[in-house]
């Protein structure tokens, strides 16, 4: 970050047509040159009568504003969307995204060395350029010059300028790409479209994937964010499956679900579409920080003015980003012409009611397995492979819409010897502490006696910690389960015949050149995820979306008391006695902290950084083991009764845990809830690991 956090030129423009802007009076005492947002707002009101004078979608009015302060960089971003392929980019400020000093071209077979260098070697020439301007060496201007020079205006002084070659970013095109994710975004849109209207989602959060993914349900990224809406692990953990067996961000059908409830919670803690946009970057969070900090909600000033540490140029730019992906997909044939349109297909989902191989459920259903694996992206390769078996209670989804009476009939064709009663592990076992050969057998499924067998032991042998023990499959059924009855899925499209399976999974998969999923297009590093995914922005920090509690210590060394923590908690992270923080708070040997209690803090033996980190290590810790065995399937409201507490509320609604009920509730006073007050519950699921 500059000076200011914010230097920002007096002159903006669209391309490489750029025009001075005279300046204007200095907007709540703030110096020219930390004013950016200000002059972005009249050249936008400008722009906004000019070009926006026609209504927008009727939709979007209300929810997700359109600031004047941010129409020029909603432009930069159709531009970068619409005009711009992956073989090119634009070299442009990264705070005034009006001025875009060239738009370089590369040879598509240019070696990604290549590509850096050209980008470095055009800095550079515009980082001299403005070491010019900066010590009034204006003279002799080509007119491309010129036009840069005008476009910063006549009363920029010499530090802004140099402030300027700090701020000189690339940032690669995206047409082709955004194109290809127009055609594969027809195979999802119908679900997610059913899946944020049941939510209470609007409509237009539909076209975040266009941002995140480009609609590529297999993208992965440098940071760790995967599929079609880019969830980090930590905060996928808490609405879906991701484990070496299962991951369900792959899934576009779960990942959806798990989208529509994360934008609710961010809406729910930040008040505005627009915020809870951005904090699906930056998380809620940080943007609650922001709205105490400077007092608003509203999206343009926090944009321009909020100077938070990881607030970088990735969540300064997702909101506008998004409302220019909004703008392209509602518009598609003006910016593209005529669009593909992908063959319709439907697909259902059935519960497997055992542990079966995923070759053998191929079988009994008459289903390729090619398009098995297009409908079942979740799946990890030890499923695929056979070292595992898919697990009991997966949702497998299965092209078309069979009658129940062809499911049972896949049932029945399956061999008993196929369903199995426990996950199949990788054959070896260690022996660990407390472990005996007869717990070891009962969590493999198998029986003791075959278990002794395998490793050809008697039952007088006692097994010894670290001795490897041979696992055999587990025990398959001796009786048919009942089956499960097939839960039908919204189509992808509109009812229709469903085509061979392996026309299926050319229209799951179409082709169109496929995002970069781990060697993308090279180009200059402008986003972590955007390295090894079709993301178009920058990853902000992975720890945004999850938890929202902010864990750090306050000026004053005091700190609020969070769910599940005590006063011998603070103790050890401040490694003191539990005594002096009783002294220093004045607090009876026998008295309890509760929620919402502020604590003061002897922070002579760690520092307050030091501190917070075990503070949220400790959390992290709680949730993790929590979020292992459940996940968040939805909310609801709740009317506090008389006699309610904070904890008969937790045991009453599936023994929630109340640090859980505090994240959904941040600004409710959960140690006094009075009758009639309403606070929201998550509602959790119980998820199989193995």
């Amino acid at each position: 970050m500059r000076a200011c956090g914010q230097r920002h030129s007096q002159g903006v423009g669209a391309r490489l047509d750029f025009r001075p802007m005279n300046d204007h009076a200095k907007p709540f005492g703030m110096p020219l040159r930390c004013r950016p947002w200000a002059v972005a707002a009249a050249f936008g009101l400008l722009m906004l009568q000019l070009t926006h004078g026609a209504a927008r979608a009727e939709e979007t009015a209300g929810l997700f504003e359109h600031p004047p302060a941010l129409e020029r960089d909603i432009r930069f971003w159709i531009r970068v969307y619409t005009e711009v392929t992956t073989d090119q980019g634009l070299l442009h400020d990264d705070w005034n995204l009006g001025v875009v000093y060239e738009v370089l071209r590369f040879d598509p077979a240019d070696s990604p060395a290549r590509r850096e260098h050209l980008v470095a070697l055009a800095k550079a020439r515009y980082a001299e350029l403005l070491r010019r301007f900066a010590v009034g060496d204006i003279d002799n201007l080509s007119a491309h010059e010129r036009r840069i020079l005008d476009a910063f205006g006549e009363k920029t002084t010499p530090s802004e300028f140099r402030d300027a070659i700090q701020g000189i970013r690339f940032q690669l095109g995206q047409a082709d790409r955004f194109r290809e994710g127009l055609v594969r975004s027809q195979l999802f849109e119908r679900n997610i479209s059913k899946v944020l209207a049941q939510r209470g989602v609007p409509a237009e959060i539909g076209a975040l994937p266009h941002v995140e993914s480009s609609f590529n349900p297999a993208a992965y990224s440098r940071v760790g964010a995967a599929g079609l809406w880019q969830f980090m692990p930590s905060t996928a953990r808490r609405y879906m499956r991701v484990d070496s067996l299962v991951d369900e961000r792959l899934d576009p059908y779960t990942s959806t679900e798990a989208a529509a409830n994360l934008m609710l919670y961010n809406y729910r803690l930040v008040g505005t579409w627009p915020l809870a946009v951005t904090a699906y970057n930056h998380g809620p969070g940080g943007l609650r920080r922001a709205q105490d900090e400077l007092g608003t909600s509203d999206i343009a000033v926090i944009v321009k003015r909020y100077q938070g540490s990881t607030f970088g140029f990735a969540s300064r730019n997702f909101y506008v980003a998004f409302l220019a992906a909004l703008e392209v997909d509602r518009n598609a044939e003006k910016y593209f012409g005529p669009m593909t349109h992908l063959p319709d297909t439907e697909s259902s989902v059935v519960e497997v009611p055992d542990y079966v191989p995923i070759d053998a459920l191929a079988k009994a259903f008459k289903v390729d397995m090619g398009a098995l694996q297009v409908l079942n992206p979740a799946l990890r390769p030890p499923i695929w492979n056979g070292s595992r078996f898919v697990p009991r209670g997966y949702g497998l989804r299965l092209p078309g819409t069979p009658p129940s009476s062809e499911i049972a009939d896949a049932w029945a064709r399956l061999p008993l010897a196929q369903r199995y009663v426990a996950q199949r592990n990788d054959g070896t076992h260690k022996m660990r502490r407390g472990e005996t050969l007869a717990s070891v057998a009962a969590a493999s499924g198998v029986p003791l006696s075959r278990l002794l067998a395998a490793n050809g032991w008697t039952a007088a042998h006692e097994a010894t910690r670290g001795e490897a023990v041979h696992i055999p499959l587990p025990a398959s059924r001796g009786t048919p389960s009942a089956p499960a009855a097939p839960v039908a899925a919204e189509p992808a499209a509109p009812a229709a015949t469903l085509p061979p399976a392996a026309t299926l999974a050319e229209a799951a998969a179409p082709p169109l050149p496929a995002p970069a999923v781990s060697a993308p297009p090279p180009r200059e590093p402008v986003s972590e995820r955007q390295a090894e995914s079709a993301a178009l922005l920058p990853a902000a920090a992975p720890a945004g979306n999850g938890d929202a509690t902010d864990y750090g210590v306050h000026p004053d060394n005091t700190v609020i008391v969070q769910a599940g923590e005590t006063l011998g908690h603070f103790a050890d992270w401040a490694k003191v006695p539990s005594a002096t923080l009783r002294t220093m708070n004045k607090l009876h040997k026998n008295a309890m902290v509760t929620v919402g209690h502020k604590v003061k803090l002897d922070l002579s033996k760690v520092t307050a950084e030091e501190f917070t980190a075990a503070r949220r290590d400790y959390h992290r810790h709680l949730q993790d083991e929590f979020f292992a065995a459940h996940k968040i399937a939805a909310t609801e409201t709740y009317t506090v009764k008389r006699g309610d507490s904070l904890w008969t509320i937790a045991q009453q609604h599936g023994d929630l845990p109340v640090w859980l009920i505090s994240q959904y509730n941040p600004d409710s006073d959960l140690s006094d809830l009075r009758p009639g007050t309403t606070v929201t519950l998550p509602r959790i699921a119980a998820i199989n690991r193995q």
